[in-house]
C-alpha cells in the first residue's frame, strides 16, 4: 500500500499501474476521484484530475463508469467535495471523447444531477 502512495505521485503512467491493483482500472478511477475530490485538501490536486480523465480516456469502461462515481461525488453533504467533484465533471467534459459526453447527456446521469437540486 505504501508502494502505491509514493509511485502514485511520480506520474500518470506509474500511478495508474500501480493504482488498478487486483480490481483493475475501476479501482484507478476511484482513487484519482478520491484523491481529486479530497475535502481536507485547502485546493483541488490537478495532477490527480489529470490522472482521472487520462484513466477515463484509456480505460476501455472509463467513460461508463465515471459518469457514475462522479454523481455520486456530486451528491456528497460535504460541500467542498461535491464542488470539487464538480469541477471534475468540467475538465472530464472538456478533456474526455464523445462517449463520456454521451454518458453525461443521458436521463440517468441528468437525473442523478437533479437530485441535488430538489428539496429533501
Amino acid at each position: 500500500m505504501a508502494a502505491t502512495a509514493v509511485t502514485a505521485g511520480a506520474g500518470a503512467a506509474a500511478g495508474a499501474e500501480s493504482a488498478e491493483g487486483p480490481s483493475g482500472p475501476a479501482a484507478a478511477l476511484e482513487l484519482w476521484l478520491n484523491k481529486a475530490t479530497d475535502p481536507s485538501m485547502s485546493e483541488q490536486d490537478w495532477s490527480a484530475i489529470q490522472n482521472f480523465c487520462d484513466q477515463v480516456n484509456t480505460d476501455p469502461n472509463g467513460s461508463t463508469h465515471a459518469p457514475w462515481l462522479l454523481a455520486h461525488k456530486i451528491q456528497s453533504p460535504q460541500e467542498k467535495e461535491a464542488l470539487y467533484a464538480l469541477t471534475v465533471l468540467e475538465v472530464c467534459v472538456n478533456h474526455c471523447g464523445e462517449k463520456f459526453h454521451n454518458e453525461v447527456a443521458k436521463f440517468r446521469f441528468l437525473n442523478e444531477l437533479i437530485k441535488v437540486l430538489s428539496p429533501k
